[in-house]
């Protein structure tokens, strides 16, 4: 009598997906653009930046033997290669790709494998893992991976938890109608300036925005579309962006923490954070609010920047945004006779190093919305008059103009505004040993053709 023989287990993808994979080479690279695929599969954490440098790096040889659209074509063949070795979900995570970025005729092949006689896998990390989430867990089932190879983890886990991993926001912005101006040169000037010229590590934005409160009268209405006009316009300078609404104060710090330690900033070239959130001063101090109600003092945050807390930002641009309150007190302003007279010019230098250790807080920049005492303003259909006015100058004014004088440029169109009181705001920025002028240079990058102005 013959023996009943149990259907065989797979470790990693399953065999069927991935000679599927390998047969359809040709045609998947021949439907597909490698830099967007590329881009997106780090987004979604499918592939890491890491994994994203070893594909992209030939030896000498190739290089020079090889022309650039041979070069790209082995890169995109070496990145359907990967994929084939990211464990038993990354056929799945392939599709969502396609599906992102509505590559029709390739989501068609990858759904054209016989799927009826499934099968069932091991999960090399935990064998109990729902199949229905595909995107829950990527395993590395290679051995001759870098050890930063990272799972993907259900990112409804809060930040704190052990478990919990950094994704940036990916999301579509269909609404956004923002153009933002392109460079055609990276500027350099007779004073120092910061290097900003990578195409994938040109700078990382978190940007936190607390909506809700524990009372819901104090709910920030109008917030929802700063958030999203700030991803529209950083994404056009070619940032990282990673978004996160509704934090509490643990979780705030914890993800500050993991994302300055994280790859991502340690190869980008800029670091932004804009905390969008209700503010107050209390004894002298600018205070915050999160979540779950609780406060904490601007200079906890400010200080989690000291060169010993985060080495990988010590001699690179940190630019904090932080549009709140600084007081309950509204500006109604002056009345004054106007007199022709030149305009004052703001000295940076001012406000350098009598209170501040340079070298421990260096190549910080702190922008806010307000002068200590005083409120600031929201729409609540448009949202942030600074917010939104930095997102209109930034589109028009970063292919050409260093970040400071952009500053300005906000300080002085937010000054023009009134409520229907009549009051208005005053913005202002902090210059902690950033020394160098900062140029966001969107959408040009040095490379093959492109040099330095």
């Amino acid at each position: 009598m013959a023996m009943e023989v149990e259907p065989e287990r797979e470790l990693g993808m399953l065999q069927k997906h991935r000679k599927h994979i390998e047969s359809n080479i040709t045609k998947l690279i021949n439907c597909t653009d490698y830099k967007a695929l590329m881009t997106e599969s780090v987004n979604i954490g499918l592939l890491t930046l890491t994994m994203r440098h070893n594909i992209e790096e030939l030896n000498t040889g190739e290089a020079y033997n090889k022309s650039a659209v041979d070069l790209q074509h082995e890169q995109h063949r070496k990145y359907f290669e990967k994929i084939t070795k990211r464990g038993p979900h990354a056929y799945e995570a392939l599709k969502t790709v396609f599906k992102r970025l509505r590559l029709m005729d390739a989501l068609r092949i990858l759904e054209s494998v016989d799927d009826s006689n499934g099968g069932d896998f091991i999960s090399l990390s935990n064998n109990n893992q729902q199949r229905n989430s595909h995107l829950s867990q990527i395993v590395n089932n290679n051995n001759n991976s870098n050890s930063l190879d990272a799972d993907i983890v259900d990112n409804r886990l809060k930040p704190t938890d052990p478990s919990w991993i950094l994704q940036p926001y990916t999301q579509p912005l269909p609404d956004e109608t923002r153009v933002v101006q392109k460079s055609d040169c990276i500027h350099t000037d007779k004073l120092p300036v910061y290097k900003m010229q990578s195409q994938h590590n040109r700078g990382v934005l978190l940007i936190v925005n607390i909506i809700d409160f524990p009372n819901i009268d104090r709910k920030r209405k109008g917030a929802e579309g700063d958030g999203k006009s700030l991803i529209h316009v950083f994404r056009e300078f070619g940032f990282t962006v990673f978004n996160y609404d509704n934090l509490n104060q643990e979780e705030f710090f914890s993800t500050l923490q993991k994302l300055t330690k994280s790859e991502y900033v340690q190869r980008t070239e800029c670091f932004v954070l804009v905390l969008m959130t209700h503010g107050m001063r209390v004894n002298e101090k600018d205070r915050v609010e999160f979540k779950d109600g609780s406060i904490c003092d601007v200079t906890k945050i400010t200080e989690h920047f000291q060169a010993d807390k985060c080495p990988h930002l010590h001699d690179k641009p940190k630019v904090l945004i932080f549009p709140f309150c600084r007081g309950e007190q509204p500006d109604a302003g002056r009345h004054v006779q106007l007199m022709p007279q030149p305009q004052p010019q703001i000295d940076t230098d001012s406000i350098s190093s009598t209170n501040i250790n340079v070298p421990t807080l260096n190549n910080l920049l702190v922008a806010y919305a307000s002068i200590p005492g005083y409120e600031t303003h929201r729409d609540e259909e448009t949202g942030s008059w600074y917010i939104q006015k930095l997102c209109d100058i930034f589109a028009r004014n970063a292919h050409n103009t260093c970040l400071e004088d952009m500053l300005k440029l906000i300080q002085d169109a937010v000054g023009n505004m009134r409520t229907r009181e009549g009051n208005l705001q005053t913005a202002q920025y902090e210059n902690n040993g950033f020394s160098k002028k900062l140029y966001f240079n969107p959408g040009f990058y040095l490379g093959k053709n492109n040099t330095a102005n």
